[in-house]
């Protein structure tokens, strides 16, 4: 993490949020989705409401997308398994289900301003960690992390580790899949350029040389992505999307929330 980076933008939303660094969610989870929330990976009665929360920004939209769609209850931190034998759970931000469709995302804001992509750990290249019910080989996984390194600044590692605990739920349990589609998906908030214009000259060449670069890279995951799940996982109903915040929160229209949505974020 560039540590300077992150105390710049940290230090810009507090100056332009008039001085404070905590701010009211948009709207408020159910007690269901706050027990969600607590058992993730952070201090979500905290953190949910700094000013540069990538959890808030994921609880402002997919709540007021709940508000005004025909949708079950949106889950948050779906953390159920280990990619691998042994080691840390998956945490995958979000879960909609919608119709004949289950989508989970994963959700970041600043993040790819200050961070880059993830190092796989060892363990990734290891094929004697993988689980038996891994289809294909363990080879192919491997290689596949080691490819996903290859990105920059969009974090295709998680990506990769979220895909595998997905299969994993799928191999394991098929018939809670049955006759639905299953999308892994990216969303990312793009730098907006009236954000940018806050920075002196400098610093916002910085910002925008990596929003090129995370937009490039946002694309080649696509195809990266679901050319591995055709040749490797042959999970017909599974694919990989990406999206930005910005795109989507058109779907937030028919809120009346809508506009303080895009305003909060720069859209």
């Amino acid at each position: 993490m560039d540590r300077k980076l992150f105390e710049t933008l940290k230090r810009k939303l507090i100056e332009i949020n008039g001085g404070e660094f905590y701010t009211d969610l948009l709207i408020e989870p159910s007690e269901e989705q706050w027990y969600q929330l607590k058992n993730g990976s952070g201090a979500p009665d905290t953190e949910l409401r700094q000013v540069n929360s990538s959890a808030g920004l994921a609880v402002n939209y997919w709540k007021i997308y709940e508000s005004c769609h025909s949708i079950m209850p949106v889950e948050f931190e779906w953390k159920k398994y280990r990619p691998l034998a042994r080691g840390r759970k998956a945490n995958i931000d979000v879960v909609v289900r919608e119709n004949d469709e289950i989508n989970f995302f994963e959700s970041k804001f600043l993040e790819p301003y200050y961070e880059d992509n993830e190092v796989p750990r060892d363990s990734y290249y290891d094929v004697t960690k993988y689980e038996k019910i891994t289809k294909d080989s363990p080879a192919s996984w491997a290689a596949f992390f080691k490819e996903a390194s290859g990105f920059r600044y969009f974090n295709a590692v998680q990506l990769c580790r979220h895909l595998l605990a997905v299969c994993k739920d799928i191999w394991l349990f098929p018939e809670s899949y049955d006759g639905k589609k299953v999308h892994l998906s990216s969303v990312i908030w793009d730098m907006t350029d009236s954000f940018v214009s806050h920075f002196p000259q400098a610093l916002a060449d910085t910002f925008r040389e990596r929003r090129e670069v995370l937009r490039s890279e946002m694309i080649d995951s696509e195809a990266f992505f679901n050319d591995f799940i055709a040749k490797h996982v042959c999970i017909e109903k599974l694919d990989y999307k990406v999206y930005t915040y910005n795109d989507i929160v058109t779907k937030l229209k028919e809120s009346p929330l809508c506009k303080d949505f895009a305003n909060k974020y720069f859209i």
